[in-house]
């Protein structure tokens, strides 16, 4: 009596393909043949599996005998599932790679268009990185199950067996897209059907139904998988397919079939239906339906007292977090414990089943927004395993894996490697601030198809804050690293290029995120050291007069702007700005014959009494020619004073401009910031030239100046479009007023009566001059409300700001500070909100004999100041710098300096030098007097402290 057939799955069991005397007719053919005892050999029908007693080498039949040949290819490894088809076979191997040899018709072995056969088996490349766990075989289909239950299916189609939506075969493995949102479990296949179970148990069937075979009650064939209806709410818990009948058990035990019944094989005693699935008749016993199996033309069930119940996916393999907790558990030499590790991290699927988030099943819910994977025990044992002296056998390991890893994964599983080494990387950076992964890991995510790359970054985009996050400084880690270390970042600019890319990549997805999880856009920005700005200055500049394509391009300026820091832009603009200087000087002195040591300024000799007027007018009549030499500032009542005066210059014209020329703004209605009036005659358009150029050479010679206007100025300047935010920034009651509008219906817009006729900067303006009057409405309110921003902050002002703009831009190259963001521009020209308080004291230096003198002064002073509420602290910095704003550099950059005010006394007050950050304490005689004096002087206009 013959034995039954085994399970399907890993770790197979002594089992053989059942003998029956009618379920061998017709001829022998070659390559279907097993043993199946002495001198006994036995036809096995498509879909069968024969899985050896133990994992290990598999045996074949050589052609037309009974006697076993080695699959030498196969020698090596252990093998633990076998499916034989028609005229080929596929296997599966403990670390998850599929197999494949035989015959090739119908590209039944997945390879592409290779040759009608294979003899020894091969390989399946491209199911490579995913984790396989089922593999099983029809008449000329074949197809393979993963771990988070992903199908894939290959080979003959005539019937559409495959599942796919039509009748053409598949040379390689083809994701069956409608199975993946079914949490696919099992697969078995028929000579020209297949069939599914989902972890439901819900049943699909597809393919060729002439015998009854799908069970839809018909005889047509199936394109896609359709659900056999009638079984729905039975629970099935295994599924089995002979050549052209289907077998179903449920989780109360029972048996349904359906399909081809000439040799009794659904086992119903009788005549009935075979498209439906009926229950078989099983003999009374004890023992319950453990199993089901279908041979070509026969059935088969065993039993026993106590079988499972429920769906039982695919029996998980070893995974990593399994080996790491093994490795660090159990004592093993150091020898074995690398050769173990290798081993394990050269496997893209050893990654890829590893990690799974089992809760709820979530790993078999992968795809878009979705990856699968427990970060957080990822960050714990690969934290564990680098306890134990293997970092240089993991790095080793992955970076002679990543570069075989497939440009486009046959399965969204072969990219959760990419996520789980960012973790890897980020626990390296941990131990130590350089490791090579990066690099690695760089270009090869740089070599995925667009498709691939974009869900890894729709991934990280559905990730917790505090993991997006990680990685984005992991990434930024890894470059600030080349940048600052001895490294040459020009050696590693693939590298380099990749990394940047991908955090652009990152970036660009982070504006798409809900504003409750977007991360700041400065998260992204990257400290670049000074060396690799001035490098890549220079190959920016040859490019303006060299275009040739050999030309050095550069590595990080004007390439990936948007990523550079604020501090890091302005240290590179100073760098130009430098440059420009040199170069000015070095043609002037040529021109003039003037001697190398010689210095030339743009002067300016002005009167403190018509500070404007004679700015204005000799700014007017400066040759543009001298406008990028170092500006220098005489006063008449002091020609002794030199270009040191210019910081003070630049406060006290742009004060007196915003008060005392009001009449050239409008300003909000709390008069706290100021815009360009709608119309001004052409001496007035001229005055905002020159007040343009003064911005831009205020800028160029390295001074802050205090401009109340809003941040849609420099939006513009950098040609950003304005938004409704700058109308709520400059107008708040506007604003809210326009989101109303839009939040309006029909009806409220109807009461509110409102036409595109506005009032602004004191004019009444009809923002649709072709149709006056016209009603606000539904279907017309966006189009208003984006009448009214491009009004107030565009056509109004068209020909004044283009003035400001030209005057503006007369220094600098335009693409030069178009690598800035508004923000960053604002904060450049105009100061940061941002305060370092400790950075300005640790900073700060002092006149020696005060200090060797007067130590308890200094710590009085400090003491003093820690007092200070924060809208104090301001008023002493405006006090100092004539700001209110810090350098765009960080509070560094003031170099505030203590000395001792001669001929003091307590009645006197702190004076300061605003030109060089300079503050003259009296010697106060108690705390007390000290804290009164400096809170009166910020209260006060001292008036010009040269």
């Amino acid at each position: 009596m013959s034995r039954s057939p085994c399970c399907p799955g890993p770790g197979g069991s002594s089992a053989w393909t059942p003998v029956s005397p009618r379920s061998a007719p017709g001829p022998v053919q070659e390559g279907n043949w097993t043993p199946q005892g002495p001198g006994m050999r036995t036809r096995k029908g498509p879909g069968q599996k024969c899985v050896h007693p133990r994992e290990g080498p598999v045996l074949q039949t050589e052609s037309r005998t009974v006697s076993f040949r080695l699959l030498r290819n196969l020698s090596s490894v252990a093998v633990t599932q076998l499916s034989c088809g028609g005229q080929h076979s596929v296997a599966l191997t403990s670390d998850r790679q599929v197999y494949v040899w035989g015959g090739n018709g119908s590209g039944q072995l997945g390879q592409g268009a290779g040759g009608p056969q294979v003899r020894s088996p091969e390989p399946l490349r491209a199911l490579s990185s995913v984790p396989v766990v089922q593999v099983a075989a029809g008449g000329t289909q074949s197809f393979c199950l993963s771990v988070s239950g992903a199908v894939f299916g290959w080979g003959g189609n005539q019937c559409g067996q495959l599942g796919l939506g039509d009748t053409t075969d598949r040379l390689t493995p083809t994701l069956v897209k409608p199975l993946n949102t079914w949490r696919t479990i099992q697969i078995c296949c028929g000579r020209e059907h297949t069939a599914v179970l989902t972890k439901d148990g819900a049943v699909f069937t597809f393919g060729s139904g002439r015998f009854g075979q799908l069970g839809h009650n018909s005889f047509r064939r199936e394109l896609h998988p359709r659900l056999v209806g009638e079984l729905w709410g039975a629970k099935v818990t295994g599924i089995a397919c002979g050549s052209y009948h289907t077998l179903v058990l449920t989780e109360r035990h029972r048996i349904f079939s359906f399909g081809r019944d000439d040799r009794q094989q659904l086992g119903r005693g009788e005549d009935s239906q075979p498209s439906v699935a009926l229950p078989v008749r099983l003999p009374r016993c004890n023992s319950r339906v453990a199993a089901i199996f279908a041979g070509e033309n026969c059935s088969y069930a065993t039993c026993r007292q106590e079988a499972p119940t429920g769906c039982q996916g695919p029996e998980s393999q070893h995974c990593l977090e399994q080996m790491i907790e093994e490795w660090t558990g159990r004592a093993k030499s150091l020898k074995q414990l690398r050769a173990d590790v290798t081993r394990a991290f050269s496997s893209a699927c050893c990654f890829n089943q590893s990690f799974l988030d089992r809760r709820g099943d979530q790993h078999l819910r992968i795809g878009p927004g979705c990856p699968g994977l427990d970060l957080a025990l990822a960050e714990s044992s690969f934290s564990s395993l680098l306890r134990l002296a293997v970092t240089t056998e993991v790095e080793a390991a992955v970076a002679q894996l990543l570069p075989g890893l497939p440009h486009r994964p046959a399965s969204v599983e072969g990219l959760r490697i990419y996520l789980l080494l960012m973790e890897l990387l980020h626990v390296l950076q941990q131990q130590s601030q350089r490791t090579p992964l990066g690099d690695t890991l760089a270009c090869s995510l740089a070599r995925l198809s667009g498709e691939s790359l974009e869900l890894i970054v729709d991934w990280w985009s559905s990730l917790p804050q505090h993991l997006s996050r990680r990685y984005v400084e992991v990434w930024k880690r890894h470059l600030t690293t080349i940048f600052f270390s001895s490294l040459n970042p020009y050696c590693l600019e693939r590298e380099v290029t990749a990394s940047l890319q991908l955090l652009q990549r990152l970036s660009t997805a982070n504006d798409k995120i809900h504003a409750a999880k977007r991360l700041p856009s400065e998260t992204f920005s990257v400290d670049v050291c000074q060396l690799v700005l001035r490098e890549d200055l220079r190959r920016w500049l040859a490019l303006r007069t060299d275009q040739d394509a050999n030309t050095d391009r550069p590595l990080v300026l004007f390439t990936f702007p948007s990523l550079i820091s604020g501090r890091s832009k302005r240290t590179a603009l100073d760098l130009y700005i430098h440059t420009m200087m040199a170069q000015a000087l070095s043609t002037w002195r040529t021109l003039l014959s003037l001697p190398s040591d010689r210095s030339l300024y743009l002067e300016l000799r002005l009167r403190r009494s018509s500070l404007l007027d004679d700015a204005f007018r000799q700014m007017a009549a400066a040759p543009p020619e001298r406008m990028r030499l170092p500006l220098a500032v005489y006063f008449h009542d002091d020609p002794t004073l030199t270009e040191l005066h210019k910081k003070n210059f630049f406060h006290h014209f742009f004060k007196q401009l915003m008060s005392e020329r009001a009449d050239m703004f409008h300003f909000n209605d709390s008069q706290t910031l100021a815009w360009f009036p709608p119309s001004a005659t052409g001496e007035a358009r001229e005055k905002f030239r020159l007040m343009g150029l003064l911005c831009g050479l205020a800028l160029y010679n390295g001074c802050m100046v205090a401009l109340p206007f809003p941040l849609v100025l420099f939006k513009k300047l950098l040609n950003v479009e304005p938004t409704l935010d700058d109308m709520m920034e400059f107008s708040p009651c506007v604003a809210e007023g326009l989101r109303c509008v839009l939040e309006y219906g029909d009806q409220e817009l109807e009461t509110l009566c409102q036409t595109f006729e506005i009032s602004w900067a004191g004019s009444l303006v009809d923002l649709d001059t072709e149709n006056p009057g016209k009603p606000v409405t539904s279907a017309n309110k966006a189009e208003f409300v984006e009448a009214y921003i491009n009004h107030a902050f565009t056509s109004s002002v068209v020909q004044v700001f283009q003035e400001f703009r030209r005057g503006f831009f007369q220094v600098y190259r335009p693409e030069l500070l178009l690598m800035f963001q508004p923000e960053e521009l604002q904060a450049a020209v105009v100061g940061t909100d941002t305060c370092d308080w400790e950075q300005l004291r640790l900073t700060t230096q002092y006149d020696l004999p005060y200090l060797m003198k007067h130590p308890v002064q200094v710590q009085m002073f400090w003491e003093v100041f820690d007092e200070l509420s924060e809208e104090q602290r301001r008023d002493f910095l405006w006090f100092l710098t004539g700001s209110r704003r810090a350098p765009i550099l960080g509070m560094g950059q003031i170099r505030l300096f203590i000395r001792e005010r001669l001929d003091s006394r307590d009645e006197h007050y702190p004076e300061s030098l605003t030109c060089h950050s300079i503050l003259e304490l009296p010697v106060y005689s108690s705390k007390e007097i000290m804290r009164t004096r400096l809170r009166e002087a910020l209260v006060q206009e001292r008036g010009w402290q040269m």
